[in-house]
Order: structure tokens, then sequence, then C-alpha cells
């Protein structure tokens, strides 16, 4: 979904930890104030304390905010929010709520608040999709376009090697070379946790023109390797880590049938229409960053 419309203004305007309330963003009139960030802020760390307070959470908490703003606008508009479905799901939450003894614990305004909003958000996207159905002819060609897209490709099982310096990465590189075994070398130079937890092996498979599309560089390194088969020069992140990467298996991938996938592109496809939906309300709203 593309969120980051005025994300550099964003950047510029908030801060880690606010000393005072103040309007961060306008979105059609709404305000989005600094102490709804603190909020949320704060819920966070009280469910993870590792989490920290940096500018770049704050801006991502508030795009977010400003989503759901839209969403909620524009099921208000369609009175979505007067509906009897949502009604009756707004007061069994109400019940539950009670039940339980939530509605007398602290912060319960807030929270329930955010419910209200999420709950909204949701009627919209039950709104959205029962007025824009996946027919059968979508799922139909979507499928002809997903096996076209993937027919003859490969997948690997990759394993990877993560150092913090160039010089750890060429003894790696020298002890695959010396036909040492993969994962007691992963085990031996990698600095990732998930990477000392399982030798350096991912569990699953990857199509190779998935790793095309999403890691470019990754797979131009691993594209010809064959099985047993590494890199033999490091990759750089940018971030001053060294990655090499070792190709554990490799082989054609099976196109699953119409019937297996169906379901599967049919969330796909509605999971398209509704960020389609959201980013037609970006484009059409007035969206005011604090000077």
């Amino acid at each position: 979904m593309k969120k980051s419309y005025f994300a550099s203004a964003l950047l510029l305007a908030l801060v880690s930890g606010s000393l005072w309330a103040q309007t961060i963003v306008t979105v059609n009139g709404s305000k989005i104030d600094s102490k709804d960030i603190d909020a949320q802020v704060k819920m966070l760390q009280s469910q993870n304390p590792q989490i920290p307070d940096t500018p770049a959470l704050r801006r991502d908490l508030t795009e977010r905010q400003v989503t759901a703003i839209l969403i909620s606008q524009e099921a208000k508009r369609l009175k979505l929010d007067q509906s009897a479905e949502y009604k009756k799901a707004l007061e069994r939450a109400r019940s539950d709520a009670k039940t339980q003894g939530v509605d007398k614990q602290p912060g319960f305004k807030e929270q329930w608040t955010a419910f209200e909003n999420d709950l909204l958000n949701q009627a919209y996207f039950v709104y959205l999709l029962r007025n824009n159905p996946i027919g059968e002819n979508d799922l139909k060609t979507a499928y002809g376009e997903f096996s076209k897209f993937y027919q003859g490709s490969h997948e690997v099982q990759l394993g990877e090697i993560l150092t913090s310096n160039a010089a750890d990465a060429q003894k790696a590189i020298a002890d695959l070379k010396a036909k040492k075994d993969f994962k007691t070398v992963a085990a031996q130079y990698t600095v990732d946790p998930r990477g000392k937890a399982n030798n350096g092996l991912n569990a699953g498979y990857v199509n190779l023109k998935d790793l095309e599309q999403g890691a470019p560089e990754v797979y131009a390194a691993v594209k010809n390797l064959t099985k047993g088969g590494f890199t033999a020069t490091p990759l750089q992140d940018g971030n001053g880590m060294f990655g090499v990467f070792y190709i554990n298996d490799k082989r054609a991938a099976n196109i699953p049938s119409y019937e297996t996938a169906k379901n599967g592109i049919a969330q796909e496809l509605q999971a398209a229409r509704i960020d389609s939906a959201i980013e037609a309300l970006y484009r059409k709203a007035n969206i005011q960053t604090a000077k």
C-alpha cells in the first residue's frame, strides 16, 4: 500500500517524544496531535519494552493513523457506522468488555476509540469487497498470468552467512572453497542470531523470480549457481554487513493447480482492490503537515 505521500514532511515534523501536545497532521480537517502518537508509542512499549522510540516509528504510526482516518471518514460518508451490522458488532464488543471488566482498566477509553475506528475500517473493507466482488473470470485471468509468470522457473533453498566485516566473510568463503560443511562454517562466522539457530539455512524455498523482484542484488549473485554453490564475493548491504550466500538445494518450481491456488489468488486480488481504494482516498484528500 502506498502511504508515503507526505513522509518527508512528517520526518521534519516528528520528534522522539513531545513536551506538549501539538498538531502534527490535519486530514480533511481532522487533527492528529502529538499526544495521540505519544499514546501509541507508550502502548507499544508496554507490550514490548525493547521497542525504541524513534522518529521512524513515530512517522510510521502517524502514516497508519492518517490511513485509518481517511478510511473512517469514507465509511461515515457511506453511513456504514449507522448500519445494523456495525452497531451490533459494537454492542457485542462493549458487552464483552463489561463482562470481562476491561472497561474499568486504565486507558480503556483510548483503546475503545481505537477499536471503534478499527471496526469501522473493517466495515469499509467489507463494503468495498461486497460491491466489487472477485469473480471467477478475475480468478482465472489472474491464475493464467500467475502460471505464465512462473512457468519454467526454479526455486532455491538459500543459506546465508552474515558477517560484520569483510575479513570474516572472506574467511568463510575460503573455508567453503576448502570443502568445509556449510552449516559448520555458518555456525562459526555468522552474526545473525537466526542464522546461528538454524546453521545459516532457511527452512523454506524461494522462487528465483520472486528473488529477482524482491532482492535483485542477491538474485544476480546466485541465479547461475547450482546446488552446493556459493557466492565467491561477499555482498554488502550498505549498513556495514557482508553476506555470503549458498545454494543448499535447487529444483524446478511446481505450479499449483487452479483449484489449489485460487483461494490465495482471491486474497491477493482483494488486497489489491483495497490498496487501490485507499490510494484513491489519498489522492483526493487534503492532508496538511505541521509547519
